[in-house]
Formats: structure tokens, sequence, C-alpha cells
């Protein structure tokens, strides 16, 4: 099973997109994929920044309609046991040098209790949280 990470959930809604993430994408059943509620108030927020506009309104209504038929049911929520896991690999992760942003260590966070791989394109954080990971942009 395979957390997208904000990065990835975007790269397809750009105009320029990678063709090797959306390429990946396609290659995986959509019964394994799944989005953190982190992801989606990012995407969230990503959008309502925006000024008014097509281009926001096409965004917001690409990120609806992708929630409903692609994630579904599938977003999980940063609950009380992935805060203790967060708790537990942000602390690590400093002691050994490595600083994660909260929604990265949430999504780690996330990953981590549910012992799903992370597929983003930023990799160095959640390979410090010693969460699996998969870069589309190489695949």
């Amino acid at each position: 099973m395979i957390i997208l990470d904000t990065n990835v959930v975007s790269e397809p809604m750009k105009s320029n997109g990678s063709l090797a993430v959306q390429a990946w994408l396609d290659r995986q059943a959509v019964e394994t994929v799944y989005l953190t509620a982190t992801s989606l108030s990012e995407l969230l927020v990503g959008i309502e920044i925006l000024p008014e506009g097509k281009r926001k309104e096409g965004l917001d209504a690409a990120l609806s309609e992708l929630v409903v038929m692609l994630f579904g049911s599938r977003i999980l929520p940063f609950d009380q046991q992935a805060a203790m896991a967060y708790a537990h690999l942000v602390s690590r992760a400093r002691a050994s040098g490595h600083l994660i942003s909260v929604a990265d260590g949430q999504i780690a966070a996330i990953a981590t209790v549910h012992g799903f791989t992370v597929a983003t394109r930023d990799t160095a954080p959640f390979v410090a949280a010693g969460v699996p990971v998969i870069n589309p942009w190489e695949e």
C-alpha cells in the first residue's frame, strides 16, 4: 500500500507536470493508493490562496473530483496512534541531525502506523524517519 505525498498528487494537475509521474500513477491499482488528511489540507490551502479565477476554479474542481473518484474512503487521518508515532520518529530524526517539517512528519507517522510506503519527490525526510519511499520521478 502506498501513501501519495502532496507533490505526487499535485503533479498531474500542473500544465507542465511530469509524464513519468503520470505514467507511474497510471500503473498503480486504485485500491492500493492512499491520501492523508495532512496532504489533503496542504492541497486545499494551495488552492485557497490562489487569486480568484479560472485556474483556481479548475484546480478546485479537479481536486474535488480526484478525492471522490480516486481516494473515496482511503484518506487516512492523523490520529492518536499517528501522534505517538510522530513524536518518536521526529525526535529520533532530530537526534541524528535531520529536521522534518510538521507535514512530512505527520505523513511519515501515518505511513508508519499503517506499515505503508510513501511516494514522494522529497525522499530525504521520510528516509530520515525510517519510512520506505518510492520516487515516481525516478521510476
